[in-house]
Order: C-alpha cells, then structure tokens, then sequence
C-alpha cells in the first residue's frame, strides 16, 4: 500500500490487517507545510508510522518528495531523521525524491539531483542504514549496501534490478542481516 498515511484510527486495524507492506508518504517534517499545502496535519501521519511500527507486523518504507523550498532544508531533513531513528528506527527505508512540476504546483522547478543527494548523506550520517533517491537517474542512490561492512547488496538502476547477492536475508560477506522482505533469496 503507497499511503499518505493520513488514515482515521477507527479504520486503521481494518484496513492494515489486509496488508503486507506499506510505503507512507511523509510529506515534510513541518506542521506549516501540512496545513499549506496538504491540509492536514504532521502528527497524524507521525501517529500513523508509530502505530504502524508499534502495532502491526507490515513492512514499512518511509517516502518524502523534496519539494524545492518547501520541504528541502538541511535542518528540516536533520529533524525527520532524527523522529525516525528516535521512534521507527535505523532499519526502516527512507526514500527520498525528487519532485517534477505538474498539476497545481507547476510554478516550482525540479528537485534537483544534489538536494536529493545531500539529503541522503544527511540520513546516512544522523545513522539511517537504507536511504535511497528516487524519480531520478542514479544507481548509487538506488543501491542497498550492507549496514555492517558496506558491501553492495541490491543494485538498481531506475526500476531495474541489476543484481541481486543477498543470501538468505543476509550479507554474502560479513553475513549480517539485512532488513527487508526477502521471499526469493538464495
């Protein structure tokens, strides 16, 4: 399930109990963003990836499109980071991408490659072991490395997967678990 994860907590168990996997959309990590620009609020999608975390046994993935000054500052992506670490996780994967002008926002340009870059750099070093970069060209951006001895483990390129070495959930090398759903592993 791609989700915005804006969802009434009375239909949460309903709705998830069907579910293997979901990949929330947190949009920013700013109540002003949510309530310009998704009329929503922050801590209800916060409350959602706890209880999903907490309280369920599906696969969670994190997705934020960075929006160029809108949800694109170092010390906006630091504080997201440092909420996932605190209460999701260093496991989780977080996936950043870049954002295209289309529909009602056609008046911001594309995210460009280096903001989708450093904000990955960022997670690395506040301690996120998946981070990736999406709706771009960029094969190490889009490569799972092994927490532990850094090897490559899945190589994509855009939406292909170019190789494969996980071994039964873990790292051929050091043989460190890897976090994630493997049901094809060797």
């Amino acid at each position: 399930m791609v989700t915005a994860g804006y969802i009434d907590k009375n239909a949460r168990k309903d709705v998830y109990k069907y579910i293997d996997a979901a990949n929330v959309d947190l949009k920013a990590f700013s109540e002003v963003f949510y309530r310009k620009l998704t009329l929503s609020d922050l801590n209800d999608v916060l409350d959602t990836l706890l209880w999903l975390k907490n309280e369920t046994e599906v696969w969670l993935e994190i997705t934020t499109l960075l929006i160029p000054d809108e949800n694109d500052s170092e010390s906006e992506i630091k504080q997201m980071c440092e909420w996932i670490l605190a209460n999701i996780g260093d496991s989780v994967p977080l996936h950043f991408t870049a954002f295209h002008p289309d529909f009602k926002m056609t008046d911001k340009p594309h995210t460009p490659k280096q903001t989708l870059n450093k904000a990955r750099k960022i997670a690395i070093s506040e301690g996120i072991n998946y981070c990736y970069t999406g709706n771009v060209v960029d094969p190490d951006g889009q490569t799972t490395n092994c927490p532990n001895c850094k090897t490559k483990l899945i190589e994509r390129d855009w939406h292909s997967i170019k190789s494969n070495k996980i071994v039964n959930g873990k790292c051929p090398e050091c043989k460190s678990q890897i976090a994630g759903v493997f049901p094809n592993s060797i």
